[in-house]
């Protein structure tokens, strides 16, 4: 089967996109993405040539949208190296076979035209029913689009991903993730690895819920190294604890006596602390652990990663990351210099800058795509472990009162605090919006997400670019007022 065609056919009185490729060299892609397929009577838009042969394994997708963000659709075909199975269907996302459309509204068939060339061609006839997530999400997403375009024109980075999902009125789900490359850089997708830095801070707060739900710590413990301390404290920056200390007690197995001395009483002030949620993960598996888990990771996993197969989310530096100097054509998000110089090795040892020791306060490593799983969960009514969630999303420390507040507005006013989350209360047009910023060695990072109104968002860059950390928020927040109420 010798240089086949991928060939779509569109009937309905809809202009689609192609919008992306899975599986595709380059050079095979005969249109780029972004193309206009316009409707019409045998309108024909030949997308892809391929070399290959009945022995040879493959997958490809060509990926389809109303909008020029959206993938709505998917051209589909495998290989099993003796015959092709060709499907066109819903789009279901990495590189997965899509959920085939029924005959009325589309299907695929081979043949083979009059210069002998392989044909297969999708048709699609008209436009299926979506879910209503499915409306939620294009205009927000095609909002998003432009919005990235002008970021990634204003500052030039290596890398963007941008990931969006929202909740329908029928509890459906639509997602979309969307990646920006700049000059001989792999444009981010779905499983796109990425540093979190203090994101990880939030995932400590869902385990500290979790752990409270099952009766195996109370927000009111104290902290075996200082009574005066709450877990309550040290998950909303009350604690008193100083932002970081020297030696990090993060990096080794500290002694008790290796923990500072507070700031201001516990539970008077609010100030950024990286040393209190080491602290906390500490306790929770010293204090909190009936399961007698060995380390932090053991136990978020065991809590929280598994249960929402979170697969590619853990403390694990790639092993391919090791000795690499220049992340450009790597799926990773490995941190630029503002020169856009890869962000220098430890020691110049070979070893990556980002420390992933498991603790709470920073060090894991996730992708859109289990973000976007993450953020569902977030965005579920009822579901999965729902009272983790009444706990996670609630407010427990309002910042009237509260002095000093240090080191908690640099992502919008902070208004209260929550597990781990920053609150933002409803103002003008923005909703309610729970939010955690977070940077690690030149890539900066924004998760937020509303729960009434059902969207949530994240971001990251791969440059130690201040002025793009700081527009990076706005911009998020801007889109999840946009979204309208479900």
């Amino acid at each position: 089967m010798a240089n086949p065609i991928i060939r779509v056919l569109t009937l309905a009185n809809q202009t689609l996109f192609v919008t992306g490729y899975e599986g595709f060299a380059p050079g095979e892609c005969l249109i780029p993405a972004g193309t206009r397929i316009l409707p019409g009577e045998k309108t024909y838009a030949d997308v892809a040539r391929l070399e290959l042969t009945q022995a040879e394994p493959r997958q490809i997708g060509v990926y389809l949208g109303l909008t020029r963000a959206s993938r709505d659709f998917t051209c589909f075909m495998r290989t099993d190296g003796k015959s092709p199975q060709l499907l066109f269907g819903l789009y279901q996302g990495d590189g997965a076979a899509p959920a085939p459309l029924d005959d009325p509204y589309g299907y695929a068939k081979p043949f083979t035209d009059g210069l002998h060339e392989d044909i297969w061609q999708y048709q699609l006839s008209k436009m299926p029913p979506f879910p209503a997530a499915h409306a939620r999400l294009q205009p927000l997403v095609e909002g998003a689009a432009f919005a990235g375009d002008v970021f990634q024109l204003k500052y030039q980075l290596p890398k963007l991903v941008m990931g969006a999902i929202v909740r329908g009125s029928d509890g459906s789900f639509a997602s979309s993730v969307l990646g920006w490359g700049g000059r001989d850089c792999l444009e981010p997708d779905a499983r796109t690895l990425v540093p979190l830095g203090s994101i990880t801070k939030a995932f400590t707060g869902h385990l500290l819920a979790r752990m409270v739900v099952k009766g195996q710590a109370r927000f009111t413990t104290q902290v075996s190294q200082n009574p005066a301390i709450r877990l309550i404290d040290l998950v909303t920056h009350t604690s008193g604890l100083p932002r970081e200390v020297s030696p990090n007690i993060g990096l080794e197995a500290p002694e008790p006596e290796l923990l500072p001395s507070v700031l201001f009483p516990p539970g008077t002030g609010a100030l950024y602390s990286n040393v209190g949620f080491n602290a906390l993960s500490r306790a929770m598996v010293e204090q909190c652990n009936p399961s007698g888990a060995a380390s932090f990771y053991e136990l978020l996993n065991q809590e929280v990663l598994a249960p929402l197969q979170l697969g590619h989310t853990s403390y694990n530096a790639p092993p391919w990351k090791v000795g690499c100097t220049d992340d450009r054509t790597q799926n990773l998000f490995g941190g630029y210099q503002p020169d856009g110089k890869p962000w220098p090795m430890a020691n110049g040892n070979g070893q990556p800058t980002h420390d992933s020791t498991p603790r709470g306060a920073s060090g894991l490593y996730s992708t859109p795509g289990d973000l976007l799983r993450w953020l569902q969960w977030h965005l579920e009514a009822g579901g999965t472990d729902a009272e983790t969630r009444l706990l996670n999303h609630a407010t427990y420390v309002q910042r009237d009162g509260l002095h000093p507040v240090l080191g908690l507005d640099e992502s919008g006013h902070m208004d209260a605090m929550g597990l781990g989350w920053v609150v933002m209360m409803p103002r003008g047009d923005r909703p309610f919006i729970l939010q955690k910023a977070g940077a690690t060695s030149g890539v900066f990072n924004y998760l937020a997400f509303s729960p009434v109104r059902g969207v949530g968002f994240f971001m990251s860059i791969d440059r130690f670019d201040v002025g793009a950390a700081t527009e990076m928020p706005q911009m998020i927040n801007d889109l999840i007022a946009s979204a309208a109420p479900r």
